[in-house]
């Protein structure tokens, strides 16, 4: 199983990775954490030869999972992979779980790599109204990968999608 699954912030990239994670006891790799190594002291983003050293390694293995933000970075996955998951939540759904991730990780109730400050809520609505101004373009080039993109509005439309092709792993 080789799967990437992007999308918008707050789409619900990284709770459907975990998911079929464990479902199919697979590891899962975030492509924020490919690009910064998180340390106790703050992040740092790797070098680009380290940051793809690190996912060629990663897309090297037999199966694998990678989520994150579309990218121009990291995109190799595409011509490697089974599928191309694509979460294209609506729009409000993903603010307000932008909103509610950033006072739950305010609150102590939820880990997070960066310091969830006014500005770091700012910078996730950015990118999730960013997101829809893109969209047109990325599926343009998505498109070269035909069958293998899979569009998607709510996670478990593409996990029942995953289980359903992927019932023999």
């Amino acid at each position: 199983m080789k799967i990437d699954i992007i999308g918008s912030v707050a789409s619900g990239k990284t709770t459907l990775a975990k998911r079929i994670s464990k479902q199919y006891n697979i590891p899962y790799y975030e492509k924020d954490n490919i690009v910064w190594k998180r340390t106790s002291s703050g992040d740092v983003k790797r070098s680009p030869e380290e940051r793809d050293r690190y996912f060629h390694d990663i897309i090297a293995e037999n199966n694998w999972i990678v989520e994150g933000s579309p990218r121009k970075i990291l995109k190799e996955s595409f011509k490697c992979c089974d599928y191309i998951i694509v979460l294209d939540e609506y729009t409000a759904t993903r603010l307000i779980r932008a909103f509610k991730r950033w006072m739950n990780q305010r609150n102590g109730r939820e880990s997070y790599n960066s310091k969830p400050t006014w500005n770091f809520l700012w910078w996730n609505i950015k990118w999730v109204i960013e997101f829809n101004r893109i969209k047109n373009d990325l599926w343009q080039e998505l498109s070269q990968y035909g069958a293998r993109v899979k569009i998607f509005k709510h996670s478990e439309e593409a996990y029942e999608f995953i289980t359903n092709n992927y019932s023999q792993f």
